[in-house]
């Protein structure tokens, strides 16, 4: 009887402790503090800026991260000679923008670099029973008066085991001190649909410090699979004053360009809903958000964004610009799964379940594919800008390099059919995980454009 009252005393104290994680108010507004890319930047020079990399990682659990993984070991392993200099290729990367299980893998390489080829993530997340894990947790007596507050859901308890048993308390403090590459976790909004990218430049808009929030919590956001896991929340401050935000001159003038540029046009619309809403719209003093994927599951918009905008502190093409880039390399990581069914085998109407699920799926493939085919766009753009230059050999020129790591390139027919039907989860077998290693590894060096760059960058 003891033992209980003391259990449910513990109980309720936790309940009553059952909040959301808050990140710190900023005292002012200043862009040239927090986590940026200028700021990264300047940590690592020996991380060159011409030679820009990119490394993009999708959704899809622990298949998606075992993937990213692979192609992590493989840029390890890849040595380069770049302005005479002998360094690994992983160690030239830029930029690393990731949702859902790819984030996994993007946030510890953030934090521990290569402790992400140790245990700690191995053994901790890629081989084990995250789900297990989970679900005892939920199960734990101590944790359901937490559960049973308004401010405290499933991804709340995610967060916390993510934060005790492999992140750790490091914040982005922890991570800016360690420099290049810039990592882009990214959410979805969960009221305006939109992505919400994990940098500063992006918690402006709430006048909130990154620098202060658990890295851990940016992953449980990144990974907050609707349905499964809840949205996480976070305090909007730029209701309140003090902070003295101001509003960039692009989005100013993107606000006027409502016929010319809708895309545009309707992100300013999001992003003024957080410090400027309408007279006619609330006011949004928590911000919701959920599992990067909803926005979009490749991991590629806040690439596409930085292409085409000149006013964030990570933009992309500023630096195009500026001339600072001559070999420009996007690798995108797709563990996207195209898994057969027996729905058409019969006349019965589909469940409910069945039926939540591929609207909620569907969408997403269809989505990644329209999104890769703007990156490419994207990219036929620069190469069409460079080619006059280089017909009129004016002195800038830069070579751009995109590979698309997925199991459609799988070559072996039935190893392709049983990689493109693993499940999305966060349990996979050993043996899984061992081949979603290995298949990263081998579709990004027998990808013809990554072969290229190797080429390009041999010593003349």
């Amino acid at each position: 009887m003891k033992h209980a009252a003391v259990l449910l005393f513990l109980s309720l104290l936790l309940g009553g402790c059952a909040q959301f994680h808050h990140a710190k108010p900023l005292a002012q507004y200043d862009p040239s503090q927090g986590y940026r890319y200028d700021q990264v930047e300047r940590i690592n020079p020996d991380n060159s800026e011409d030679l820009f990399i990119i490394l993009a990682f999708s959704g899809g659990g622990t298949r998606a991260a075992a993937l990213s993984y692979g192609v992590l070991e493989a840029f390890r392993d890849t040595t380069i000679d770049w302005h005479g200099q002998e360094k690994r290729l992983l160690d030239e990367v830029d930029i690393i923008s990731s949702v859902s299980g790819g984030s996994f893998t993007a946030a510890y390489y953030g934090l521990y670099r290569d402790g992400v080829f140790g245990p700690g993530f191995t053994d901790g997340f890629l081989y084990k029973d995250i789900e297990w894990e989970l679900t005892k947790e939920l199960l734990n007596p101590l944790n359901w008066f937490r559960l049973a507050s308004f401010e405290y859901g499933r991804s709340d308890l995610a967060f916390d085991y993510y934060q005790r048993e492999l992140f750790g308390q490091r914040s982005y403090q922890a991570m800016l001190e360690l420099g290049k590459p810039f990592v882009m976790v990214n959410g979805t909004d969960m009221t305006t649909g939109g992505q919400f990218p994990f940098v500063q430049d992006q918690f402006d808009l709430l006048c909130s410090d990154l620098l202060s929030l658990p890295v851990a919590r940016a992953v449980a956001t990144s990974s907050a699979f609707p349905g499964l896991l809840t949205p996480l929340t976070y305090q909007n401050h730029a209701l309140n004053p003090g902070c003295a935000y101001r509003e960039p001159l692009w989005v100013t003038n993107a606000a006027k360009s409502q016929l010319l540029n809708p895309q545009n046009y309707q992100m300013v619309d999001r992003r003024r809903s957080y410090y400027a809403p309408a007279s006619f719209e609330p006011e949004r003093p928590y911000i919701h958000l959920m599992d990067g994927g909803v926005a979009d599951n490749l991991g590629l918009r806040s690439v596409l964004f930085a292409l085409e905008n000149n006013g964030v502190s990570y933009s992309i093409l500023k630096r195009f610009n500026q001339e600072k880039i001559s070999k420009f390399v996007v690798i995108v990581v797709d563990a996207a799964t195209d898994p057969t069914t027996d729905l058409d085998q019969s006349a019965s109407v589909p469940g409910f379940v069945t039926s939540i699920l591929t609207a909620a799926t569907k969408p997403l493939d269809n989505y990644s594919f329209d999104t890769l085919s703007a990156l490419r766009l994207a990219v036929r753009e620069f190469d069409r800008e460079a080619e006059p230059r280089a017909r009129c050999n004016t002195v800038y020129c830069a070579d751009i390099y995109l590979t698309h790591v997925s199991f459609n390139h799988v070559a072996d027919e039935a190893q392709r059919y049983y990689l493109k039907n693993l499940p999305t989860n966060f349990n996979l077998p050993a043996r899984d995980v061992d081949l979603l290693i290995r298949t990263g590894r081998q579709l990004l060096n027998q990808s013809e454009s990554f072969r290229k760059l190797l080429t390009d960058l041999k010593p003349e």
